[in-house]
């Protein structure tokens, strides 16, 4: 009986059984299945043309970012805002624009209604500060 399992055995010691992982010398089999990953004609020419999208895609959005960054009244005036400080400071600026608006004048005595601190109107409203104080005598 020995003799007919140890034959069993030898019968199938090559075969890779399912789910112990095996393969040769106790390797795990290769990540493709053992099989080997051919090129395609003209391959390395589309991933050059994606890559030259991705570029001009990436280029055009930061042009546009930096035109609005442009409408954006900040302080300092040359400061550069991220990406995402860009669009928060963009929708602030929309609301508070539309604020002004609904108020029917760019000089409305009072800061937005809808919010406790506008940076916008505190803006103007240093601004008005200074311009009233005039200039100082040194």
């Amino acid at each position: 009986m020995k003799a007919a399992e140890g034959a069993a055995a030898a019968a199938g010691a090559g075969q890779h059984r399912a789910g112990d992982g095996g393969g040769a010398a106790g390797r795990p089999p290769a990540g493709n299945g053992g099989r080997r990953r051919r090129r395609r004609e003209g391959g390395g020419r589309q991933r050059a043309a994606a890559n030259a999208r991705e570029r001009d895609r990436t280029h055009s959005v930061n042009t546009a970012f930096g035109a609005l960054r442009t409408l954006i009244p900040t302080e300092p005036a040359d400061r550069k805002l991220s990406k995402v400080e860009t669009l928060r400071l963009a929708s602030s600026y929309i609301s508070h624009l539309a604020n002004v608006l609904r108020l029917q004048g760019p000089a409305a005595p009072q800061p937005c209604p809808q919010r406790p601190i506008c940076t916008f109107c505190l803006s103007e409203q240093r601004k008005r500060h200074r311009e009233a104080e005039g200039p100082l005598a040194v």
